[in-house]
């Protein structure tokens, strides 16, 4: 990662691999940290680098732009699709940066376009995903534990866009409201290099979101393109920006992760953080220790689950919520556990509990 790191940058490490062999190795892991483009942006304007390495990265991200173009001819057709019906969905993540921070989408690798929508226009959206020819993926559904839905787009069996339909912030009930949906709408900002009616977040909450998502839904897995994405938003603050991101962390309670997440981002890319938001975002709370949680090494996923039970107000929400996680609908189990089998659903929910048992209490 230290190499990748300091290629994108800008540097000229001071090691590199020379044979198609190590090329490979260090392609892949790029690949995996999510900074391949990048880093054969850079390799290309290296005059010393290997043949071998700028041959491999080169090849591999005209790959990737290439498939690029066709997700975002499918981005395009489905932001008119959504204005056209009147519903109201914000770009967000990754797919929103590529187009308002990074110099060409194809520099910042995804697997989805993550929209924002608010419940109330959930359906509209959905049914728009549905009328243009996307496939729902199956999903556990519970309204405590999902916040959000896949839909595929294939063309010729070959899926060619995927969007993630988001009506909350996140699935933790500890990061969820954070930030809700008013909040994000009242600011949301234009994206006129992706279209007319595109949407994105703000600077502010934008960083806000990019500090905590890996944290909320990746168990903070150290990811350089995640990284990078908070150092080029933070970039562009202005100070009046960053009062109201700090402010903004310490009231919702995740000072703490998003004081871990911008310490990474300097660390990696030598961002430049306001001393005065370190220090406020040091200030303890008791919504913040709870949020700090997760920063955990020792991590599970049934932690994840306990904090949820925990965070809820009333017992009829929890018992809810366990019911949700044990017995997901009926559909479900049979799409998942036995698509081609007419086993009993007491079987396939006894076989979940079997496989799910040690990845829930398997640390992360």
């Amino acid at each position: 990662m230290t190499l990748l790191a300091s290629l994108i940058r800008g540097e000229s490490p001071a090691v590199m691999p020379s044979t198609s062999e190590g090329a490979d190795r260090l392609r892949l892991l790029a690949e995996r940290q999510g900074v391949m483009p990048l880093a054969a942006e850079r390799l290309a304007k290296l005059p010393a680098a290997p043949r071998a390495i700028v041959a491999a990265f080169d090849t591999a991200a005209k790959c990737q732009a290439a498939a690029d173009l066709f997700r975002e001819v499918e981005l395009r057709h489905l932001l008119v699709a959504f204005a056209e019906a009147g519903v109201r969905a914000i770009v967000m993540k990754g797919a929103q940066l590529a187009y308002s921070h990074y110099p060409r989408p194809d520099l910042r690798p995804r697997l989805d376009t993550d929209f924002l929508v608010a419940a109330d226009g959930r359906r509209a959206a959905e049914q728009r995903l549905l009328d243009l020819g996307y496939d729902a993926v199956p999903q556990v559904t519970g309204d405590l534990v999902m916040y959000q839905a896949i839909y595929v787009r294939r063309r010729a069996g070959v899926p060619v866009h995927v969007v993630d339909l988001h009506w909350r912030l996140a699935n933790p009930q500890r990061f969820g409201s954070v930030l809700t949906c008013e909040d994000l709408f009242e600011s949301a900002v234009r994206i006129p290099t992706l279209a007319e009616s595109a949407e994105g977040l703000s600077n502010a909450h934008a960083l806000l979101v990019a500090c905590i998502h890996p944290v909320a839904h990746h168990a903070h897995a150290p990811r350089l393109i995640w990284h990078y994405d908070i150092h080029l938003v933070a970039s562009r603050l202005t100070p009046a920006e960053w009062t109201a991101f700090a402010a903004q962390a310490t009231d919702r309670g995740v000072g703490s992760v998003c004081r871990r997440s911008l310490e990474l981002a300097v660390y990696w890319f030598g961002t430049s953080v306001p001393d005065h938001v370190f220090s406020q975002l040091s200030v303890p709370t008791a919504r913040d220790a709870a949020t700090a949680a997760y920063l955990s090494p020792s991590r599970r996923q049934i932690d994840d689950a306990v904090w949820d039970f925990q965070t809820l107000s009333s017992w009829g929400a929890r018992w809810r919520l366990v019911c949700q996680h044990l017995f997901p609908p009926p559909r479900y189990m049979r799409d998942v556990y036995a698509p081609l089998s007419h086993a009993p659903l007491l079987v396939l929910y006894a076989k979940r509990v079997f496989l799910g048992a040690r990845r829930w209490f398997a640390r992360t």
